[in-house]
């Protein structure tokens, strides 16, 4: 069945990305047109049909191998899908009207805008075309010079080696973990989550009271445009998970969004905190940005679940674990489900000096019931209505005084006597709430963050959690973003791997030979370079939208490979030697893949930058992109020439 997508952050997002990508087909075959018109002095039809021809080959493999790359997020699974469906779906759209775009209208529309003769669009031409040409030179003679040095000397090209070599470990070992790794980039909603849990036995009027008292400091922060808030649960409303007393209050406020403020929802969020945790009767408070995890089955970011059949040994944990978390670098807002705070009264019986005054328990109880609860005593009647009943119970301040409820005079057959004649009462603490997992007793202990990497928090938690002693009979376990990030990451993973056997497969499919084909998978891991030190420089961290990001970049950037190879292989087949023949390739094909890479990244420029409501969570795979594709562009136009020199027999090219 159909599935329809509508417009939102992430198909939006992908129209940006297809903006970019439309002029990759595009540019490559306008140029390959024009250099056949105006450098090998053609007409125009002969150099739009045979510019069109020459890199018809190359321009499908790229659109295809592109295409094979996003393909596998249609079918991945899990949360990547669910996010990134939408946007792979748009841009495999895309990427096929460019290919058909590239190769009929753009011939069709060149053979009019090259016949145009306008002599000041002429002179304009010319002009601009003298600038770029020199230019060209420049950066043609600088890698053709690179690579010539490398070919030549052997000591040159174990230098480049060497030098490409410590890049890439230094990216992945070093790089990467300090850029550190989270589900989702956190994003500025304009809304914050405010959750109290006051003392367990606090009265609902001193609640309101609460409530009261924060409504007016989220007021006094800026402007709303929603406030909303609870105390407890609904009565009458089922609840499995997420029932609450009348010690828990929650309040969700919505601030205009973050162009309209001079303060982030951080910033916010911090001095919130700072005010609430100064109202009386306030225990626990939790502050996080409305979104602050990526899915609302999370509870936090940092989440620790005990587990044990003891739920005295398990409250013990608990306060252990988060001792730990509030010592741990990076986590805000630490808090606990359940706390061993909840005091409950027993009223105990003495049963043999009640049965000396003809009462037994049940006798008892129901009278102390009458006192404390009331007894209906009339009721009078409203049309159309129920019946209203009237209650008569003591005066509130006797019923919260154990000491005048102990010397109330309760009925006997023998006469009237004190309570605390037959009864005494004594209070023990219990859980303020009881959670389950199968046969356990379950606590979680959880905290959130603000814009740290996930993996570094875990870490700095580890090393605080080493420190402290845990009954070795509690199951611990993490359950917050670092597993669901574990899951996905493992999915993702998955699918570049599936993505990269294919586009091998594809690759000797179309050249007919595995030595090319694995030459042009080559220049996908010369893009961890330029993404990991991007990261590193903007303040990203590796996350879905980077690991998206990553498998685009691993289309585009084959696309140089294809095009440098391609040209290289039918200069061969036209005599050249395989040295001279790349030479050509890169005085040729320099223009075009530089072209295609800034046309590129210029497009995906917007999502990078993050600027509009909502974006910040996909900006790490305009990021990755960007500059995967720059650095990574460059490092193609310098080794996968060498390894094409170094590699290629040139007895065997015909069979290419």
């Amino acid at each position: 069945m159909a599935r329809w997508h509508r417009l939102q952050v992430i198909t939006l997002t992908a129209i940006i990305l297809a903006l970019g990508l439309l002029l990759d087909d595009t540019v490559v075959v306008m140029e390959n047109i024009e250099r056949h018109y105006r450098e090998l002095g053609k007409d125009i039809h002969s150099a739009v049909f045979d510019g069109t021809k020459e890199i018809m080959f190359a321009d499908l493999s790229g659109t295809v191998t592109t295409m094979i790359a996003l393909a596998p997020m249609l079918f991945v699974g899990g949360y990547p899908q669910t996010v990134f469906a939408p946007l792979v779906g748009t841009l495999l759209l895309a990427l096929v009207a460019s290919y058909i775009i590239s190769v009929t209208a753009v011939p069709l529309l060149s053979l009019y805008f090259l016949s145009i003769k306008n002599p000041i669009l002429l002179r304009v031409e010319d002009a601009f075309h003298s600038v770029v040409s020199r230019v060209n030179d420049i950066i043609q003679s600088m890698f053709a010079s690179i690579v010539i040095a490398g070919v030549k000397f052997k000591s040159v090209a174990l230098l480049y080696g060497v030098v490409l070599i410590a890049l890439f470990v230094t990216s992945v070992k070093i790089v990467m973990p300090v850029v550190g790794q989270e589900l989702m980039p956190p994003m500025d909603t304009g809304a914050v989550n405010i959750k109290i849990t006051t003392e367990a036995n606090l009265p609902i009027e001193k609640s309101e009271a609460i409530m009261k008292a924060v409504n007016s400091i989220v007021q006094s922060q800026g402007k709303l445009l929603r406030l909303s808030g609870s105390i407890g649960s609904e009565a009458g409303v089922m609840s499995i998970g997420s029932g609450a007393g009348v010690d828990h209050l929650s309040i969700v406020a919505t601030y205009v969004n973050r162009h309209e403020r001079e303060e982030d929802i951080w910033e916010i969020a911090r001095y919130l905190r700072t005010e609430i945790a100064k109202i009386p009767n306030v225990k626990q408070l939790v502050i996080t940005p409305y979104g602050a995890t990526a899915l609302a089955s999370i509870r936090a970011s940092v989440d620790t679940l005990l587990s044990s059949p003891d739920y005295e040994k398990l409250q013990e944990a608990g306060v252990e674990v988060e001792k730990a978390m509030n010592n741990t670098q990076g986590i805000i807002s630490v808090s606990k489900t359940w706390d061993m705070d909840k005091v409950v009264y027993n009223l105990e019986i003495n049963e043999q000096e009640a049965m000396e005054y003809g009462l037994n328990r049940s006798d008892v109880t129901a009278q102390i019931q009458m006192m404390l609860r009331g007894v209906p005593v009339a009721t009078f009647p409203k049309a159309n209505s129920m019946d209203y009943t009237v209650r008569v119970w003591l005066p509130q301040k006797q019923i919260d005084d154990f000491k005048t409820i102990l010397t109330t005079l309760i009925v006997t057959p023998k006469g009237k006597i004190p309570l605390n004649k037959i009864a005494t009462v004594s209070y023990s603490k219990e859980p303020s709430t009881i959670t389950r997992d199968g046969l356990n007793y379950t606590l979680e202990v959880y905290g959130d963050r603000e814009k740290g990497a996930i993996s570094h928090i875990m870490a700095n938690l580890e090393k605080e959690m080493a420190k402290i002693s845990i009954d070795p009979s509690i199951e611990v376990e993490q359950i917050g973003d670092e597993k669901q990030f574990k899951a996905s990451a493992e999915r993702m993973v998955g699918a570049i791997i599936v993505a990269v056997v294919l586009i091998l497969f594809t690759l000797i499919a179309m050249f007919n030979s595995i030595k090319i084909s694995l030459m042009v998978l080559f220049s996908i891991p010369l893009t961890v370079i330029g993404a990991s030190w991007t990261m590193l420089a903007i303040g990203y961290h590796v996350s879905m939208p980077a690991m998206m990001g990553f498998m685009l970049l691993s289309g585009i950037i084959v696309n140089n490979a294809i095009l440098l190879i391609h040209f290289a292989l039918e200069q061969m087949r036209a005599g050249m030697n395989k040295t001279e023949a790349m030479l050509e390739s890169i005085k040729i094909r320099t223009r075009p893949v530089l072209m295609t890479a800034f046309a590129v990244s210029v497009g995906m420029l917007p999502v990078a930058q993050g600027s509009a409501i909502g974006l910040e969570r996909l900006a790490p795979l305009g990021a990755v992109a960007i500059g995967g594709l720059i650095v990574g562009t460059f490092m193609t136009l310098v080794f996968i020439p060498l390894v094409f020199v170094w590699w290629v027999g040139e007895e065997n090219i015909k069979k290419v």
